[in-house]
């Protein structure tokens, strides 16, 4: 009898989890990939899901396609504000996002590996002329696409100027594709111009992918000997890294004047609200909460993770370095929980 009724009885359900949906830039994948783990220890009710794309892309998931995130984070700030301030949830008639927290920093430069094609001989002084070299294959994320590819630009572009060689961007990038990406020069400003169509001439030199991440793979099978990325995805990889002159790297601070010289134009019809332009400036990562985010509340708790000692911990051993305190600006629209 007992044997019988213990076969009736149902076994306790599993509750379900809350699933939180992160939408962030692909250099974020792996530092986030472990604060998920640390995260959901602690929240054992909670499923974070990480999904990673270009920047460009993580915003336009939410704003342009209407897909709901609990978070987005991009490499560069300023996407958000440009992107989601101007952009009217159709429900609710309030913008996708009302602010911004400036979270982290890194610097661009080159990734490569000992089998790359003069991985010996390549330096600070003389890479715009090795990557130029007929024998050399190098990638690009796409700068319509990742802030990661129009970084890449400006830093061609600031580099002409630095090392005084006039050619210097047009050997990179400037014939390289089906159509050409141009340069207005002015004496104060530089405006790179990526047209709608960016595709790389066959047997040019140059792969192009939608997210600098995405080139990564490449380098280490040895399909690629160069690849413009940030430091922290270099160090991630275990992959070597060119560090660039302070002058063009996008890192420095002091050099923000000197950043703002490049723009970068896209010719880009997918945005159904702005021309998107970018102007040089330091590397500086940035995140926010959607006005239309499904679980607010979750979403600010892990934020609050991020910025807290375990996720400052968890970023500085994945090589992402935080702007600490980090920079916020609209605090009167910040969740009560982000405003201690």
């Amino acid at each position: 009898m007992l044997l019988a009724l213990s076969a009736c009885v149902e076994p306790p359900r599993q509750r379900e989890r809350t699933q939180v949906r992160v939408l962030l830039a692909g250099s974020l994948v792996v530092p986030f990939d472990e604060l998920e783990r640390a995260f959901e220890v602690q929240h054992p009710d909670v499923d974070v899901l990480m999904e990673g794309h270009g920047s460009i892309q993580c915003v336009r998931h939410v704003s342009e396609l209407g897909e709901l995130a609990d978070v987005v984070a991009v490499a560069d700030y300023s996407l958000i504000p440009l992107l989601m301030y101007t952009t009217k949830v159709p429900e609710t008639g309030r913008p996708y996002a009302e602010w911004t927290m400036q979270f982290a920093t890194n610097q661009l430069g080159l990734a490569y590996t000992s089998q790359s094609a003069y991985a010996d001989e390549i330096t600070a002084d003389n890479w715009y002329e090795i990557l130029s070299r007929p024998d050399v294959l190098f990638g690009l994320a796409d700068p319509r696409f990742d802030a990661c590819g129009y970084r890449s630009m400006m830093t061609a572009q600031l580099a002409t100027h630095f090392y005084n060689e006039p050619d210097l961007f047009y050997n990179l990038f400037g014939d390289r594709f089906t159509k050409p990406v141009r340069v207005q020069e002015t004496d104060a400003l530089d405006i790179i111009l990526v047209p709608e169509v960016l595709e790389p001439e066959e047997g040019r030199g140059l792969e192009l992918r939608g997210a600098s991440v995405q080139l990564l793979g490449l380098l280490e099978s040895g399909d690629l000997d160069y690849a413009f990325e940030y430091q922290s995805v270099s160090r991630q990889r275990n992959l070597r890294f060119l560090s660039l002159p302070p002058e063009i790297n996008l890192s420095d601070p002091a050099y923000a004047e000197a950043y703002r010289r490049v723009r970068v134009k896209l010719d880009f019809q997918r945005f159904a609200t702005v021309n998107p332009e970018f102007e040089g400036e330091t590397i500086l990562y940035g995140l926010t909460i959607p006005s239309n985010a499904p679980h607010p509340d979750l979403a600010a708790e892990l934020v609050r993770f991020l910025i807290g000692p375990e996720g400052q911990q968890i970023m500085a051993e994945n090589w992402q370095p935080l702007l600490l305190p980090p920079v916020v600006d609209n605090a009167a629209a910040l969740p009560e929980a982000l405003r201690e």
